[in-house]
């Protein structure tokens, strides 16, 4: 074990649990190794990460997790202090774009650095995954994968997802405490932002108190960062009530305004998706007529969740859930929730062809939505981040009520 490990993004236990993982998914995947691009992935894997967003070739750096070995890290020199005082990796490998007085010597090249490790380790002949999917923001350019391809002549190389969201889709129990403790937070910094909705207030304003109570409570960490959307509109302006996934303008906030909370911060890299809906002063009845009929929709389909359901009749039970209620238009997105973790959005989605099943330790963002098609007011999406278990669904995020909040 390292000595010099001073602020451990998890513990050695879960390290050691993660790379044990890794290996057998590896296996079933039938991969000698991965090279990992996305930081994402050096978080999960590796404990280390790209808190700078250095997506350029000049920072180059990449995690190699090996099917009988410990992984191996490939980092730009501005990455070793991290790699060194909070990932386990303990077999690391710099390089430097310029000499280094304190480490002098370094390779100065990072893809011949690589192709020299990969050698190393008798893998540039073997069945080598990379990140490709839609899922992943892979920083690994279409230009460089090639690259790769053509500098590994021996290699295989294919696609490393299948494998990596094997074992990322199943949470860790070290990973629903902190999801546990991050949806709790996420819900007080929603809350200060609804107390900060009041005619005459700003809009910005109502951004500043979310992150003013998001960095008071630590949710400042990264690779993951922030994507809280909360906007305020009213039937009289442009869009009317289809102002939505937007960020915050100078708009000053009055009486009849109806919004939404979507998203939120992220916590030791987590995200956390859920929303609920506001209303400034009084709000009509037909507002309340389709808040009522969205929640409790979206409250029957999260009592459908359980071990061996397949997300596909989860999908199913949603739609039931809506027409049974009187709701017969058609949903305004083709899913009603996706997977949850480290990025804001995980596959599988929760969509009608998705086949597959839940299982104990899932972490999902279910959202059901109603909307008025006359748009004369806004309706409603409430969602929730979910935890699936051997029993009930845990609620993570009903530390904020699902009612209707009146500013």
């Amino acid at each position: 074990m390292k000595d010099t490990v001073k602020w451990p993004t998890f513990p050695y236990d879960e390290h050691r649990a993660r790379i044990t993982r890794a290996q057998q998914c590896l296996d079933q995947h039938r991969l000698d190794a991965m090279l990992l691009f996305a930081p994402v992935n050096w978080h999960y894997y590796g404990g280390f990460h790209d808190p700078a967003q250095l997506h350029s070739s000049v920072w180059r750096t990449a995690l190699l997790v090996c099917r009988d070995r410990d992984p191996v890290a490939v980092p730009h020199l501005g990455l070793y202090p991290s790699i060194t005082t909070q990932s386990w990796i303990e077999d690391v490998r710099p390089w430097a774009d310029a000499d280094n007085p304190v480490l002098p010597g370094l390779p100065r090249a990072f893809h011949r650095l690589l192709l020299d490790t990969l050698a190393d380790l008798r893998l540039d002949d073997k069945r080598l995954g990379v990140e490709t999917g839609t899922e992943l923001d892979t920083y690994l350019g279409i230009d460089e994968h090639r690259a790769l391809c053509a500098a590994l002549p021996r290699a295989e190389i294919v696609s490393a997802d299948p494998a990596i969201w094997a074992q990322r889709m199943i949470k860790t129990p070290w990973e629903h405490a902190v999801i546990r403790a991050g949806a709790r937070r996420a819900c007080e910094c929603v809350r200060a932002a609804f107390e900060a909705i009041h005619p005459g207030a700003n809009e910005r304003d109502v951004h500043r108190a979310y992150w003013r109570r998001a960095a008071d409570l630590d949710m400042i960490e990264a690779p993951s960062w922030g994507t809280w959307t909360c906007f305020t509109t009213n039937a009289r302006e442009p869009l009317g009530f289809n102002r939505w996934i937007v960020g915050p303008v100078d708009r000053i906030i009055q009486v009849g305004d109806q919004g939404s909370s979507d998203g939120g911060p992220s916590y030791k890299g987590y995200q956390f998706d859920f929303q609920r809906t506001f209303c400034v002063g009084p709000p009509p009845e037909k507002l309340h007529t389709y808040h009522r009929l969205a929640t409790d929709a979206h409250l029957e389909t999260i009592s459908h969740v359980r071990p061996g359901v397949r997300i596909c009749d989860l999908h199913q039970a949603a739609l039931h859930a809506l027409a049974r209620r009187g709701y017969e238009w058609p949903p305004v997105i083709s899913f009603i929730g996706h997977q949850e973790g480290l990025n804001h959005h995980e596959p599988p989605w929760l969509i009608a062809g998705e086949t597959t099943v839940l299982q104990p330790g899932m972490v999902l963002a279910i959202e059901i939505g109603a909307f008025d098609p006359d748009g004369e007011v806004f309706g409603a999406m409430p969602e929730d981040v979910i935890l699936v278990t051997d029993g009930d669904p845990e609620i993570l995020t009903a530390h904020l009520s699902h009612d209707l909040w009146i500013a």
